[in-house]
């Protein structure tokens, strides 16, 4: 089974019985045990995300394609004290891959599925994020994942897009199924194992890495590959896994090569008046006039790179990337 297919049926479930949410990254650190170390909980997670009758029909060792799924059901179910089969585990130090993630996140984003309901209404402070509340709320993975890419850290709006509208924590696009207008820009469905073109070995090497989970790689294709490629969608998409802030996501393992000699005071182009002025005030860490950037600057110029990377920064959510600089001691 392709991991697209695990997705797909994980969706499905999610439809179907509510038993596979998208409650936190899978691990792909963890060791494969064949499904021999699950739990009660987990086996009735991951049957129902297979579509399966009961647990009993489970086989076993779990084919290697399934593994990541039942990451996700272990997560889910180390939330969830309540899940049916499920007790509390003993206190041994070691934390699941949620419990991590969790451990690192404000606490604000952590809670944000017990403060949120899908149906609330939005803040109101921004037309547009307002809108993209609204569609996000009504169940569009796409909308969650840009919402959470434009939002001000540590505002509703963030909370509200981490917890897919009220919902569970991250993964929107397993939770919603809804990975279409976020697949990239070709409007391709990409996942992991998503195979590399074979056109260009150097880009191929960095998509590679970017299926991998290495944050760095995938924003190397952003950044290097022709615009509208499909090295620059997988890229785009945390390498088929539908989130537009990487580093988030898997982790942040270093600045890409592309941004090597770049800096946020480099003059802007001179091609273009409005667009060098999005490009001054990008660089001097205003958010709005990244994304602006990125919207009406030429697909693959220097003018949308420099808004992806939120002025020669990083591949990041531009607002949060620079709430963390200006929370940044001063040197």
């Amino acid at each position: 089974m392709t991991l697209r297919r695990v997705l797909a049926a994980c969706a499905a479930a999610v439809v179907l019985s509510a038993a596979c949410s998208g409650t936190g990254p899978a691990s792909s650190g963890s060791e494969s045990s064949g499904g021999g170390d699950l739990t009660a909980c987990e086996r009735e997670r991951l049957a129902a995300a297979l579509g399966l009758y009961d647990a009993a029909e489970l086989s076993l060792p779990l084919d290697p394609a399934d593994e990541p799924l039942a990451d996700i059901a272990r997560d889910i179910c180390a939330l969830d004290s309540s899940a049916p089969g499920s007790a509390a585990p003993p206190d041994t130090g070691v934390r699941s891959p949620a419990q991590q993630r969790d451990a690192a996140l404000p606490a604000a984003l952590v809670r944000a599925p017990a403060v949120f309901e899908p149906g609330d209404a939005p803040p109101g402070d921004d037309p547009a994020l307002d809108e993209l509340w609204v569609v996000c709320g009504q169940g569009s993975a796409s909308a969650c994942n840009a919402l959470l890419f434009e939002s001000p850290a540590g505002s509703d709006y963030e909370a509200f897009a981490f917890s897919c509208g009220g919902r569970e924590n991250l993964h929107c696009s397993v939770l919603l199924g809804d990975p279409g207008a976020d697949a990239g820009l070709l409007g391709i469905e990409f996942d992991p194992e998503s195979t590399a073109p074979g056109n260009i070995a150097e880009l191929d090497g960095w998509w590679s890495a970017c299926a991998e989970g290495s944050s760095r790689a995938c924003a190397q294709l952003v950044l290097s590959a022709p615009g509208g490629s499909a090295y620059a969608s997988f890229g785009w998409t945390c390498g088929g896994r539908t989130t537009r802030d990487c580093a988030l996501l898997v982790g942040d393992d270093g600045a890409p090569p592309a941004l090597a000699g770049r800096s946020p005071e480099d003059p802007p182009p001179g091609n273009d008046e409005y667009l060098d002025q999005l490009w001054r005030l990008c660089g001097a860490a205003d958010a709005p006039a990244c994304r602006d950037l990125a919207t009406f600057g030429p697909p693959g110029s220097d003018y949308e790179r420099y808004a992806l990377s939120c002025g020669w920064r990083a591949v990041r959510a531009c607002a949060r990337l620079f709430a963390e600089i200006a929370a940044e001691p001063s040197a």
